[in-house]
């Protein structure tokens, strides 16, 4: 501190101590920068009376520079986290706009591409019975239907991803007949797959309290891709069991099977194994899969077939 000098420092709170002795404080404590050794300290000034009526102070005064220099690098960091905070809350805000004009495209897309799907496709049945003894035109029209269902099997697997991603994803539970909607998966992939591909097993009628459209869109994923790993003469099995309060689907192929290591990668967004290579795919379907699991607390594994092949088994809650 400044030695001692005929005149009060520039700092001296005598005048506010004598201020606040009629309300009984006679003490004072604030901090103070000293230009004589550049330090920070924290002065404790208390007023006493001398018995002649005179007034008197005295300081205590403790070094903080340290604790200055951590405060100092706290509100540096502080600082420098505010605006980090305000430059992701702003790419956050630029990520929902864009989710949202990604849902609305996807919207767009999905109602004014399913209304000319539907009509090619009912084109073509017609074109089917018209043409059903020339052997060739068969063909053409066996290819606009895996076409139509190709297309449309991608609209259904963007926009089930979209709903997935969106924060206000719930589950529209209801009871589903899951037998009654396994023929109907089979049943629509028939005609385009040559008849007889798609062989389903199940057991008695089945119950539960799923997602409709998520559920349908996760078996479908399944079967599809079984059906598109296979070769074109190879069955694909569907299979369903029930037993301990849980209900598996299995669909069984004769495709090249899953490389080693790739057993739980093959469920990540956008993964394409090398082996896939020539295989239209968008690395959504087995990542659909999972998800519409996991939302059902159940889950979806895959394992060797005897013989060659996959067997994909999707294990969902009864209750």
């Amino acid at each position: 501190m400044p030695p001692c000098q005929d005149r009060p420092c520039a700092f001296c709170r005598m005048a506010e101590l004598e201020r606040r002795e009629p309300a009984g404080e006679n003490q004072i404590v604030f901090e103070h920068f000293n230009d004589h050794d550049d330090c920070w300290y924290q002065l404790r000034e208390t007023m006493v009376t001398w018995i002649d009526g005179r007034r008197a102070k005295y300081s205590v005064a403790v070094d903080i520079s340290a604790l200055k220099e951590v405060q100092n690098a706290l509100a540096e960091a502080h600082a420098e986290l505010s605006l980090k905070n305000r430059r992701l809350n702003a790419a956050l805000d630029g990520e929902r706009r864009v989710m949202r004009g990604q849902r609305n495209f996807l919207a767009m897309v999905s109602h004014e591409f399913r209304m000319p799907l539907a009509i090619i496709e009912g084109a073509a049945q017609l074109l089917d019975i018209y043409s059903r003894p020339k052997e060739e035109a068969a063909d053409e029209v066996a290819k606009i239907q895996r076409a139509v269902r190709r297309m449309t099997d991608l609209i259904e697997v963007c926009l089930a991803d979209d709903r997935l991603d969106s924060a206000m994803t719930s589950l529209h539970l209801s009871e589903v007949d899951l037998v009654g909607m396994l023929r109907e998966v089979c049943d629509e992939r028939q005609p385009t797959t040559g008849g007889g591909r798609l062989v389903l097993s199940t057991a008695a009628g089945v119950r539960l309290v799923a997602d409709l459209t998520l559920l349908r869109v996760a078996i479908s994923n399944l079967v599809d891709n079984a059906l598109k790993y296979s070769p074109p003469e190879a069955t694909v099995e569907v299979g369903l069991d029930v037993g301990d309060g849980v209900v598996t689907v299995t669909v069984a192929d004769r495709g090249r099977g899953i490389d080693p290591g790739e057993d739980e990668r093959i469920f990540e967004k956008f993964f394409r194994s090398p082996s896939a290579d020539g295989v239209r795919g968008a690395g959504l379907g087995l990542f659909i899969v999972r998800r519409v699991a996991d939302l059902h607390q159940g889950r979806v594994e895959v394992k060797a077939r005897p013989g060659g092949g996959s067997v994909f088994a999707l294990t969902l809650p009864l209750n």
